[in-house]
């Protein structure tokens, strides 16, 4: 499989996302299996994105800089435009020190990154979420995320695979 990033492909293909509308339902939230202790913070979260009317919301922890584990952050494009998302821990440092932060991913007094720390749990607002999976055909962008054995970046740690991830 390509990765959880195809449930989005599939919802849309089910029907569901579109029944649930139906049924008058307004959010969808997504979740792993891999930390359940984030559990009790969903239903405050799904208020804080109610009372905002927030499109979307992820739910974060705090999290060191270089850490293994996405970032969210929020992207400036040169004309403007932002995009909160979702940034692999490989990505970060480079990203950062390519767009003039020469330090890259650092921590801050408090000793954590700036970049909360993302769980991979997200809330979506069904409209939004219908109009954009109903746009693009509920695809996801597939990328290979090699993983090397050392900084030589000469040896893979295991064999590269397409991969696609659902906070994309």
């Amino acid at each position: 499989p390509h990765g959880h990033g195809d449930v989005h492909y599939l919802l849309l293909k089910a029907g569901l996302i579109d029944r649930w509308l139906n049924q008058g339902k307004s959010h969808v939230i997504f979740f792993q299996d891999n930390n359940p202790l984030y559990l009790d913070a969903v239903p405050a979260a799904l208020g804080v994105s109610i009372a905002n009317n927030w499109a979307c919301n992820f739910l974060t922890v705090p999290r060191r800089a270089k850490e293994a584990a996405g970032a969210i952050t929020l992207l400036t494009h040169t004309s403007g435009q932002t995009m909160t998302c979702n940034v692999e821990y490989n990505q970060l440092d480079p990203l950062l020190r390519a767009n003039g932060q020469t330090e890259g991913d650092t921590n801050l007094e408090d000793g954590f990154s700036p970049f909360p720390g993302n769980m991979n749990e997200a809330i979506f607002e069904l409209n939004s979420y219908s109009e954009t999976l109903h746009a693009t055909g509920g695809h996801i962008t597939k990328f290979i995320n090699p993983k090397y054995t050392d900084s030589s970046r000469t040896k893979f740690k295991s064999p590269c695979r397409l991969e696609c991830m659902m906070q994309d």
